[in-house]
């Protein structure tokens, strides 16, 4: 884990723990002086790496603080591949219905 992995959590976790305490993600990048996707691209490998409930909300980022903040998270994150998987299924669609339309 990176210094600025570990002082990520460490500031969360003391300053931002629960939902109701989290840090705008503009805010808390320009703190480590990072870009947004940098922060987002430490959160992802944070917690894929490393397991630690780091979450965020339209209202920001934040250390989760129960079981039920982790959940959620992992539900918005389904609900997101859900979409996703959608949007795949119709350009799939797309596509084999203009090579049905190129045989005719």
């Amino acid at each position: 884990m990176t210094q600025t992995q570990h002082r990520l959590i460490n500031y969360l976790k003391e300053y931002c723990y629960g939902k109701s305490n989290a840090i705008s993600k503009d805010r808390l990048a320009s703190y480590f002086n990072i870009t947004t996707r940098e922060l987002r691209e430490l959160k992802r490998d944070i917690v894929i790496n490393n397991s630690i409930p780091i979450g965020s909300t339209k209202s920001g980022y934040f250390y989760a603080a129960s079981d039920l903040e982790i959940m959620n998270f992992r539900n918005e994150h389904l609900s997101r591949l859900t979409s996703h998987k959608k949007m795949m299924d119709a350009y799939e669609i797309m596509i084999a219905q203009k090579d049905q339309l190129q045989m005719i």
